[in-house]
């Protein structure tokens, strides 16, 4: 902090807490040093870049990420279960979910939660790299959804969301889909779509079989 015309002393701790509180979505080098009251000058002395600074913050809090396994659910279940605690999680910390997208693991903390998932899939019958690729295939997914969720809240406003319906009641086939469609809630939808993808992945990479990804024809 700034006191009678010169920085106090403060340490990377610091820099990684004031980042935390200003959370991934708003995080800048710019954005530390006013919460510190220092200079930027003297947040790189102790980050050497803005990319590392994403990195400590994120590992900082993906350190509140606790998954929970309950052994005795299958492994599809226990898929959906894992989609779901990221989901909520990554809500709940705006900005988590794309730095996950872009680099993952990047620290003790992803590579904790890495560890994780692979033991709880083994404990299936899966051998690591089986368990490694149902995990990332899951993660993937979940993080794309959550993602555009998030942008829907933060910036579809109610007139056009009102116009979209409106174009969509106008054709007969949408209007005569769009009344065969129950009640939902973003969950219910999140859920579904990873209950399908799971089975799927289950299916394609059974248990105790040997891992193989198809390849695409050239």
């Amino acid at each position: 902090m700034k006191t009678g015309g010169r920085t106090a002393g403060f340490v990377l701790r610091d820099v990684i807490r004031a980042g935390t509180r200003i959370g991934l979505a708003e995080l800048t080098v710019q954005g530390v040093a006013d919460a510190l009251g220092v200079t930027t000058a003297a947040i790189y002395r102790h980050v050497p870049s803005r990319s590392r600074l994403e990195s400590l913050v994120g590992e900082a809090i993906l350190e509140d990420l606790t998954l929970v396994d309950d052994p005795a659910e299958p492994a599809v279940a226990h898929l959906v279960g894992f989609a779901a605690q990221l989901r909520r999680f990554t809500l709940a910390h705006p900005g988590t979910a794309e730095y996950l997208q872009r680099l993952f693991p990047r620290g003790a903390s992803g590579v904790r939660l890495l560890e994780h998932q692979i033991n709880a899939l083994c404990r299936r019958g899966y051998d690591p790299a089986a368990a490694t690729v149902l995990s990332s295939a899951i993660a993937t997914i979940t993080l794309g959804v959550t993602i555009a969720e998030q942008e829907r809240a933060a910036h579809l406003e109610p007139q056009a969301a009102e116009e979209a319906m409106a174009a969509m009641t106008g054709s007969p086939l949408l209007r005569q889909a769009l009344a065969g469609i129950p009640p939902h809630t973003p969950e219910d939808y999140f859920v579904t779509l990873l209950t399908a993808t799971a089975e799927g992945l289950v299916a394609t990479f059974p248990p105790g079989a040997p891992l193989v990804v198809p390849r695409t024809a050239h």
